[in-house]
């Protein structure tokens, strides 16, 4: 078991970039009601979260890019509850340093623009600057609601191939399952004699 096993869970609202003086390159974690420091690249948790919950970030990727017309910025997907939106949020220095912010879709509260700056507030009140303006911002939003909807409606399709697989299966045998079944065993002990 990783030692980060436990920074993974539903309550995880928002990942943030930031440099900070011991870790350098790191990600604020936050949650509904804490947050904590990592000395890892956003890059590399939003990795580590996918492992977590087994989610296909690349082939998540490649599908939802195709129907949003969009190569950047894809909404994550990890389940219907579970959706991040990337947003902006700081220059990045370095060639690797990470510029957006991951938003759990269903925690925003409001994205806003003041004196010509756009904001994210969350609903437990926690508020970021955007580097975006706020029709960019709405248009995230919008695509992150896209992608939500697209996923229920997957799910949905899910959970009724499986009502239908096991409402066949527990069907009781007819008399034509029963012969089909004699023959198939007739044949096969013809072929072993």
């Amino acid at each position: 078991m990783r030692n980060d096993e436990g920074l993974y869970n539903d309550k995880l609202v928002a990942l943030i970039p930031c440099y900070d003086d011991k870790l350098g390159n790191a990600t604020k974690l936050i949650y509904e009601e804490k947050e904590i420091l990592v000395g890892k690249t956003v890059k590399t948790v939003i990795k580590n979260l996918c492992m977590h919950y087994q989610f296909d970030l690349k082939a998540s990727n490649n599908y939802y890019s195709e129907i949003l017309t969009s190569k950047s910025a894809i909404p994550i997907p990890i389940s219907t509850a579970l959706i991040y939106v990337q947003l902006k949020v700081r220059e990045p220095i370095g060639k690797d340093d990470g510029a957006m912010g991951y938003f759990k879709l269903n925690y925003v509260d409001k994205i806003y623009s003041t004196n010509g700056d756009t904001y994210i507030r969350l609903k437990n009140k926690t508020e970021f600057k955007l580097l975006c303006s706020l029709n960019t911002a709405i248009k995230q939003l919008k695509n992150g609601e896209l992608v939500e909807k697209l996923h229920k409606e997957v799910e949905k399709d899910k959970i009724k191939e499986a009502l239908v697989y096991y409402q066949n299966e527990d069907s009781p045998a007819m008399k034509s399952d029963i012969a089909r079944l004699f023959m198939k065993i007739d044949d096969i002990l013809e072929r072993i004699k």
